[in-house]
């Protein structure tokens, strides 16, 4: 039996509410002026009124109106997002597309009835994250992007949830929820609306053995487009369509719309005899607005899912200068002794880096669980044992950390990383999504949320508190004041001080694209040579990669906060995280010394040794930079 479908599609302004609905839209999404992504048009979003105004029209033509609530929000905005939901309620709204996880604090909190989705920008892979939501009150996922079709059926197979998914529009090369790079770049968040798109920048690809090429846009990718896979979409077990583009014109949506209502009667009316409609293919290709791609859908990406020549590329950027921190001269005096003085985290790589520092008593060593290509020693199971019987007597915790990106074909490796945790004894574990944190939760390990979980308030680290994490580490976006106004908030929280910063992480292999090859076989061409991404102010972007074939895009310059510990120690951060996982064995003892002196010295009340910020920029050859921490938040 057919279930039920619903076409879903995207409003910016009145005019287009009317035409997506003339169209045959079964539900639109919109946002409010207030806490609402795609923040950088102020002539788009509705406002209350006219929110108002779109329940109404929407209701009396018997049709759904979602807002989007899918940024992620600072502490100090919590109290106007408060009101703002009773106010939705008021106007009668049929649900919420929510990202931070503080939403579902407050809804639980305020005994609020609407009902919630899961935004695309929570990154949801994989069947254990749709359950996690599902057992907190959630009533849609809306898929990951990047989650393939198998995925997806075997996701929809297992939940109750409606799951949603984007058939047609805009698409990061980045995986959903996971670019920092227009934050760390310009301190404008992708995950608050307001991305400067570096992914549509011009660069050269670096590596190979041979001279840069020219200049090509190697991270913009294609333009969405399912059209053609709808039947296997609802085979896989969609119920909802998504088409993307808040910001598009009345007239492009309402054809948009059109197409896709009569290509899904069609296929409600005669399942087993549809197919699809030439003319209106051609006219999805003719109206394109970039080239298409169908993503992730029927496999991973390559290099055909990315325009190199961006000839049809509309929102062409110019990068922008990321300045080199002076360390030494920020250094500040300390103006009183730290009571409380936060401990030290250290991530480490392999072996021989955890045998440099494991004289140091550091307070807690994180292993990390992908397997970096460019590593000479990864955390394989035998490794983790005997790390774990290398710690056995001493004073450092040990945890394991899950990778950011799990998808439904990783659970598997999430469940063998769960038993060899306890079979190693280690203290804990650090989660990066939904999924791994319900796979933990009953695990009898301390649970920490790392970075990946995008916490940026209090209330969203509630939620994760309710699900037994004990620390947070505060997301890699956020700037002083907002870390500060968390931490006052009195949420046990950990700080990324020091190490590479990443930018986004992607199924996309450039270096790949690079060699001009699509292969059906990978051929490592990533472990041949050091790659790198080069703007045209001649910034260099570390490319990593991992055994799925995952790149990792690194920022210019190092992270370091060392100017700033002394009032983030007073603000109450629990304690600070050195990612050390790239840095050569004898280097990393070195930058850990350095900030083992810096916090004995909070804990004197002493000023910081002399010269200490000048050694650790010497032993970060690509340069250092405080990030989003020290953006002006204005």
């Amino acid at each position: 039996m057919m279930p039920e479908l619903e076409l879903l599609a995207p409003a910016g302004k009145m005019d287009v509410l009317y035409s997506v609905i003339e169209a045959g839209a079964d539900a639109v999404y919109l946002g409010g002026k207030r806490f609402s992504m795609r923040g950088l048009r102020p002539d788009y979003n509705f406002s209350d009124a006219e929110l108002q105004q779109a329940v109404d029209l929407a209701h009396g033509r018997q049709r759904r109106l979602y807002v989007t609530l899918n940024n992620l929000y600072y502490s100090d905005e919590i109290d106007d997002i408060t009101e703002y939901l009773f106010f939705l309620r008021q106007v009668g709204v049929d649900a919420l597309i929510v990202q931070d996880l503080g939403i579902a604090t407050l809804c639980q909190e305020l005994k609020l009835d609407i009902p919630l989705h899961a935004s695309v920008q929570m990154g949801i892979a994989n069947l254990e994250a749709v359950r996690l939501l599902e057992e907190n009150g959630f009533a849609r996922a809306i898929l990951s992007k990047n989650v393939s079709m198998v995925e997806t059926a075997a996701i929809a197979a297992g939940t109750g949830m409606g799951i949603e998914y984007f058939v047609q529009g805009d698409l990061c090369v980045a995986h959903t929820g996971q670019c920092y790079m227009s934050s760390i770049m310009t301190g404008e968040h992708g995950n608050r609306g307001l991305c400067r798109k570096p992914c549509r920048w011009q660069y050269q690809l670096l590596g190979g053995g041979s001279e840069p090429g020219p200049y090509k846009y190697y991270l913009a990718h294609k333009d969405l487009c399912l059209y053609p896979y709808l039947k296997q979409m609802v085979e896989a077990g969609v119920t909802s369509f998504k088409i993307e583009g808040r910001m598009r014109s009345a007239r492009y949506l309402g054809w948009l719309v059109s197409t896709y209502r009569q290509a899904l009667d069609r296929l409600i009316a005669n399942p087993d005899g549809y197919s699809t409609d030439a003319k209106e293919i051609e006219a999805l290709h003719e109206n394109r607005i970039r080239n298409y791609t169908a993503g992730n859908w029927l496999k991973p990406l390559d290099a055909t899912a990315v325009d190199l020549t961006g000839e049809r590329e509309p929102v062409k950027g110019q990068a922008e200068i990321m300045p080199r921190l002076d360390v030494e001269g920020q250094m500040k005096t300390a103006t009183a002794a730290i009571t409380e003085v936060p401990e030290l985290t250290v991530k480490v790589g392999g072996l021989d880096g955890l045998e440099a520092i494991l004289p140091l008593g550091i307070d807690n060593i994180i292993l990390g669980s992908e397997i970096i290509r460019q590593n000479k020693q990864n955390w394989t199971a035998s490794a983790v044992m005997k790390a774990a019987q290398m710690l056995k007597t001493g004073p450092s915790r040990l945890f394991l950390e899950t990778p950011r990106i799990v998808s439904q074909k990783d659970l598997p490796e999430i469940a063998d990383l769960r038993t060899l945790a306890l079979q190693a004894g280690v203290d804990g574990v650090v989660v990066n999504d939904a999924g791994s944190l319900r796979m933990f939760k009953d695990s009898g390990l301390e649970i920490w949320a790392g970075y990946g979980l995008n916490i940026f308030n209090h209330a969203a680290a509630q939620f994760l508190f309710d699900q037994g994490i004990r620390r947070i580490t505060t997301s890699v976006e956020l700037s002083r004041p907002y870390i500060q106004s968390m931490l006052q908030a009195g949420t046990p929280a950990e700080i990324v001080v020091h190490g590479p910063l990443p930018c986004l992480v992607s199924d996309y292999c450039m270096v790949q694209a690079f060699h001009d090859k699509v292969d059906e076989q990978c051929p490592c061409y990533c472990v041949l040579s050091e790659y790198s991404l080069r703007d045209t102010e001649g910034q260099d972007y570390r490319i990593i990669s991992d055994a799925k074939c995952r790149t990792y895009v690194y920022a210019p310059y190092d992270l370091c906060l060392l100017p700033y510990l002394h009032e983030l120690a007073r603000a109450g951060v629990k304690s600070f995280r050195i990612e050390g996982q790239f840095y050569q064995p004898r280097n990393l003892r070195d930058i850990v010394v350095g900030y083992q002196e810096a916090l004995r010295c909070l804990a004197a009340g002493e000023p910081p040794p002399s010269g200490l910020g000048a050694r650790l920029a010497s032993l970060s050859p690509w340069g250092l930079n405080a990030a989003t921490y020290a953006h002006d938040p204005s």
